[in-house]
């Protein structure tokens, strides 16, 4: 058998989501998204909420963005690139395809730096049906300088009542229990709409995440997880890749 296992970085578009559990918050996920204007994604930084949201717009209409390369995490920044990904290749005449057309991102970036709610509402109009759209390390860390403002944005989304689309974030624990205490309103309404991921794996997860990626080394994969119970899927992963081709079975 061929061994596919994801190297760094381990988490990637081609790459499958594995595990029982991972699955099953999959699926929580995207019926809370179906619904709901905003919801959380909660989980272990290396334990499989990009790879998660990755799958999430395989399955659905949805535009992923990952925060980590945006300059400002505000709402302005928010409303300019969901308008810039549904004006790509719009045929539809608006004022916002028009923007798009004559000046490109900036232009629609000064556009929502005047007015965001309306540059949001406006660009989700271009959109067949309800879309996704996967805010992926939105905050970083509860020490981010801009975790208030990013946090407002937030909120913003939330009280527009969008019926268009379904606003995803992933967070560290540590930075939701942080907006549960300092954002009380924002936390509230995510705990009601928050998918948690599992914050360690159990042997049986390992092999059987394993198995995805390389059957012949299932059994490694355990023995990773007794010597390290704390490892995450990306720990285990890049152990399996830089193991060598010929391991001691498990006793």
């Amino acid at each position: 058998m061929s061994c596919t296992i994801p190297t760094w970085p381990v988490a990637r578009r081609e790459a499958k989501l594995a595990g029982r559990r991972w699955a099953d918050a999959l699926e929580e996920l995207a019926a809370i998204a179906s619904r709901y204007p905003l919801s959380a994604l909660i989980g272990r930084a290396g334990m499989g909420k990009t790879q998660l949201l990755y799958a999430l717009c395989e399955r659905t209409n949805c535009i992923y963005i990952d925060a980590t390369e945006m300059p400002q995490r505000d709402m302005a920044h928010i409303a300019a690139l969901v308008a810039w990904r549904l004006a790509v290749g719009s045929k539809v005449k608006t004022k916002i395809t028009d923007v798009y057309r004559r000046y490109g991102f900036q232009g629609i970036l000064s556009l929502a730096q005047g007015d965001p709610t309306w540059t949001l509402s406006s660009a989700l109009d271009l959109a067949p049906g309800r879309i996704i759209v996967a805010l992926d390390e939105w905050i970083p860390s509860p020490e981010d300088p801009q975790f208030f403002q990013a946090a407002s944005a937030l909120h913003r989304i939330r009280n527009m009542g969008l019926d268009k689309a379904g606003f995803v974030v992933s967070f560290l624990p540590e930075v939701y229990e942080k907006l549960v205490s300092k954002v009380p309103p924002l936390g509230n309404i995510l705990s009601a709409v928050s998918v948690q991921l599992p914050d360690v794996l159990t042997e049986e997860e390992a092999e059987e995440i394993a198995s995805v990626y390389c059957p012949e080394r299932a059994k490694l994969a355990v023995s990773i997880i007794r010597a390290r119970p704390e490892a995450t899927i990306r720990d285990l992963l890049m152990a399996m890749s830089a193991a060598r081709e010929i391991e001691v079975p498990v006793e």
